[in-house]
C-alpha cells in the first residue's frame, strides 16, 4: 500500500478538491459525447452510481496509469453498466471524438457501461468541472497540470466520495460506491474518515513519546 501510496504521491499534480464545499452537491446536467459520436445527457444516467475520471487522452503519465487502473480495478467491484456507470471525461477542451476514441481503445472500455466522453462545449465542460472542483493548469499542448482522483456520484447524481491518486484499490473503489449507494452508516463514515486515522495518529505520537522515554533511561541509567 505505501509503494503505491508513493507512486500516486509522485504522478499526483494540482490542487484537490475541496470536499467540504463539493460533497453533496448535484452536479449540472451536462451534454456530452461518446467515442461512438452519441450525444447524451449526464442527468441520463440517474438511477446507477457514476463514477467520474477527470483525464486528458494526451496526457503522457498520469491519466494513462488511472485508465490501466480502473481496467484493473472495475471487473472487481462490480460491472459497468449493470451495478455502475464509469465515465472517463476528457477536461481538455481541444480534445474532441478522435482523441477520447483514442483513449477508449486504448484503455479497452466496452463504451457502453464505460466510455470516453468530452462535453458538447468548453462551456458545459467547465461548468461541470467547477461542480467536482477540479482546476488544472496549461503547462504545454501536451502537458497540463492536474489533480489525479475519481469522483463517485450517487444514483441522483450528488458528488458523494473521491478516490485520490492514480491506482486504485479495489477496497477503495467498493468502499465509495458503497457511500455512493448510501450503505454506510454516518458512525461508519465518521469511524472512516475521522476517528480511525485520528487513532493512527495518537498511537504513533505515544508510541513516539514511549521511545524516547526508554532512550533517555538507558541513558541516564549508561555509567559515564
Amino acid at each position: 500500500m505505501l509503494g503505491m501510496l508513493a507512486h500516486s504521491l509522485v504522478l499526483a499534480q494540482g490542487i484537490p478538491p475541496n470536499e467540504a464545499q463539493a460533497l453533496g452537491r448535484i452536479v449540472p446536467n451536462t451534454p456530452l459525447i461518446d467515442a461512438s459520436g452519441r450525444r447524451f445527457h449526464l442527468h441520463d444516467l440517474k438511477g446507477k452510481p457514476i463514477i467520474l475520471s477527470p483525464i486528458y487522452a494526451r496526457c503522457p503519465s498520469a491519466c494513462v496509469a488511472i485508465g490501466n487502473s480502473l481496467r484493473t480495478v472495475l471487473p472487481q467491484v462490480g460491472t459497468p453498466g449493470k451495478d455502475f456507470w464509469v465515465l472517463s471525461l476528457t477536461f481538455d477542451p481541444k480534445e474532441g471524438l478522435s482523441h477520447i476514441r483514442a483513449y477508449q481503445n486504448r484503455h479497452q472500455m466496452d463504451g457502453y457501461g464505460w466510455r470516453a466522453v468530452y462535453a458538447e462545449s468548453p462551456e458545459a465542460l467547465f461548468e461541470l468541472l467547477d461542480a467536482i472542483d477540479f482546476r488544472f493548469t496549461v503547462i504545454s499542448e501536451a502537458i497540463k497540470d492536474h489533480p489525479n482522483f475519481i469522483a463517485v456520484l450517487s444514483p441522483e447524481l450528488e458528488i458523494r466520495a473521491y478516490v485520490y491518486g492514480t491506482e486504485y484499490e479495489v477496497a477503495q473503489v467498493r468502499k465509495a460506491l458503497r457511500v455512493a449507494r448510501g450503505e454506510l452508516t454516518l458512525w461508519q463514515r465518521f469511524w472512516d474518515h475521522w476517528f480511525a486515522p485520528s487513532l493512527v495518529l495518537v498511537t504513533l505520537v505515544l508510541g513516539g513519546v514511549w521511545a524516547y522515554r526508554q532512550m533517555k533511561s538507558s541513558l541516564e541509567a549508561s555509567p559515564e
